[in-house]
C-alpha cells in the first residue's frame, strides 16, 4: 500500500482555486483506509503552522509515521513524498 503525503508549509491552500479545502479523493480504494487517507490529505490543504498541527491531524496514526511527517515538514515549502505500508487486508 503506497500513497503520497503532501505537507503544505506555504501561506495559501492550493485547493481553494478549485473551491475545495483539500484533495477530496482517497488515494487508496479501500473503505477501511478512507478516514486515514483523508486525514493525511488535510496536510496538503490549509497551511501547516507547526509540527503540533501535524500531530493533531494525525492523532491515532503510528508514532513513526507522525515523526516522519514532522521531520519532512519545511515551513515555506510544499513538500511531497511517498510512504509505503504493508497491506494487512
Amino acid at each position: 500500500m503506497k500513497f503520497r503525503v503532501q505537507l503544505n508549509g506555504m501561506n495559501e491552500n492550493p485547493y481553494h482555486k478549485f473551491g475545495l479545502s483539500q484533495n477530496p479523493f482517497p488515494q487508496i480504494a479501500k473503505y477501511e483506509y478512507t478516514h486515514w487517507i483523508l486525514q493525511v490529505q488535510k496536510l496538503g490543504g490549509d497551511p501547516i503552522p507547526n509540527t503540533q498541527y501535524i500531530r493533531d491531524i494525525l492523532k491515532g496514526c503510528t508514532k513513526e509515521f507522525i515523526d516522519v511527517c514532522c521531520q519532512r515538514f519545511n515551513p515555506g515549502k510544499y513538500v511531497t513524498f511517498e510512504v509505503e505500508f504493508p497491506d494487512e487486508a
